[in-house]
């Protein structure tokens, strides 16, 4: 199962680290971020030059191309293309597949938030980074809640549902038809066959037949 760890590190334990320099300095990662190739692919950069931040991008010797996309109220939106070796934190992550969810850079210091395959990968993670030195200190570790049935649906296909079981509609021999759910709704047979059929893929859809959820 997907496990997933809050932490925080020093700046320069991470690329780009330079920039947090400045206690003023922020950087924040734009979307949800995969580690790889597309490490950090967008980042926005808060008070600080565009000079500046561009001298400390050009000497950093992992990033291979960037480009100022655009400022909004100060804030410089970068993109980054980056070498394909990785070293230290940034190496232990590609090692152990993880994924930064979501990272900002400030007051000097990154808070991220990384979702690891399982708790093996997680551990591997630990391992490396202990075997080379980086230290970072853990907020939490927990696993992402698996959604409840009746919130991978909508509204009405749960109400559907609901109604269809109640009613005996699943039941062999059937204690109620598809007539008399559209009688109970005030639509017509064909809209709560609908509503059936996609409430009944969307659930089936999250099941992997080995008795188990995703």
């Amino acid at each position: 199962m997907a496990t997933v760890v809050d932490l925080t590190l020093p700046n320069g334990a991470f690329p780009l680290g330079e920039l947090l320099a400045d206690e003023d300095a922020r950087i924040e990662l734009e979307r949800v971020v995969p580690v790889g190739e597309t490490l950090l692919p967008f980042v926005w950069v808060s008070n600080g030059s565009v000079e500046h931040i561009e001298r400390v991008l050009d000497e950093q010797s992992a990033v291979d191309v960037f480009d100022h996309l655009t400022t909004v109220d100060e804030r410089h939106l970068y993109q980054l293309s980056w070498g394909g070796d990785f070293e230290g934190f940034a190496g232990a992550l590609v090692d152990s597949a993880g994924v930064i969810v979501s990272g900002v850079g400030v007051h000097g210091r990154w808070e991220f938030r990384i979702r690891f395959p399982d708790h093996d990968h997680l551990k591997r993670f630990s391992d490396r980074c202990r075997d080379e030195g980086i230290r970072f200190d853990v907020k939490g570790v927990y696993n992402p809640h698996v959604p409840a049935l009746k919130d991978r649906l909508t509204t009405k296909q749960w109400e559907t549902v609901s109604v269809a079981y109640r009613k005996g509609y699943f039941e062999v021999p059937r204690r109620a038809t598809l007539s008399d759910l559209a009688d109970h709704f005030g639509v017509t047979e064909q809209a709560v066959s609908q509503r059936l059929r996609r409430a009944l893929n969307t659930l089936l859809g999250g099941i992997q037949f080995d008795g188990t959820t995703d």
